[in-house]
């Protein structure tokens, strides 16, 4: 298997990044990157457009693609095109997921390119399935997890997603409740066991997920893991940073 990559401790590293997603997604994702003081956001471009990727990752000399298809299949077009383009990626795959021929078929062929490619399983991971997890950890036991979102919406998972089905053990649900109109958006998360605990979220994250941040911040675990495809809930937590050395923290 390759080594897996590291940057030199304590070095202040930028980041080139092409970002690719439908409208509001792909600009948000754009717009995160294009704020973040450690990248510099080289492209834009439309999942639509898969066959062109490859070249622009070539031609901007790009580090990181973050891919937010509207599809799997063309998730599967597009992480196709990175691997052979020899950079790594950060994919929001949206549901269905890929089946597991398919994720086996990918990581073989990221880990024969040397890639590294990092799955986020869910358009809402952080708020309806990482969030959640990491605040059963404050539990001792747990029996049910509800997670409430703050709309109607058919991209929104139905079952537990794959952090929070990891870490817990008991009975899960998830139901999903439009705000009023004098209510303010907010995600609500109830888990009842030893240590129950009911917790509210209001913010921009919840109006998208949290995904473009999401996506941003796994960047310094994308480039220290090993080549491959690797699920999120298999890598350490990520969170906010501004260097690369900071984000290995």
């Amino acid at each position: 298997m390759p080594a897996v990559r590291t940057r030199p401790a304590g070095a202040v590293a930028t980041t080139r990044v092409v970002c690719v997603g439908e409208s509001e997604t792909g600009r948000g994702i754009a717009a995160c990157a294009a704020r973040h003081s450690a990248l510099e956001l080289v492209a834009a471009v439309s999942p639509r457009e898969a066959s062109v990727i490859g070249r622009t990752l070539a031609q901007a000399r790009a580090d990181v693609a973050l891919l937010a298809p509207a599809s799997r299949d063309a998730a599967s077009a597009l992480v196709t095109a990175v691997v052979a383009a020899g950079a790594d990626a950060v994919l929001l795959l949206p549901a269905p997921g890929w089946s597991d021929d398919e994720l086996a078929r990918h990581s073989a062929a990221a880990a024969a390119a040397g890639t590294t490619l990092l799955l986020i399983e869910s358009e809402h991971a952080f708020v309806a399935d990482m969030l959640p997890a990491v605040l059963a950890m404050a539990c001792v036991t747990v029996d049910r997890v509800d997670v409430r979102l703050p709309a109607v919406d058919s991209r929104l998972p139905d079952r537990a997603g794959a952090k929070l089905s990891g870490l817990l053990r008991g009975e899960t649900a998830e139901a999903r409740v439009p705000p009023t109109e004098r209510e303010l958006p907010c995600a609500r998360i109830s888990i009842v066991g030893e240590g129950n605990i009911e917790f509210a979220m209001e913010g921009e994250a919840i109006r998208d997920g949290g995904r473009a941040a999401l996506m941003v911040n796994s960047i310094p675990t994308l480039l220290r893991a090993a080549p491959g495809l690797h699920r999120l809930m298999e890598l350490p937590l990520p969170h906010a940073w501004t260097t690369l050395a900071e984000g290995a923290a």
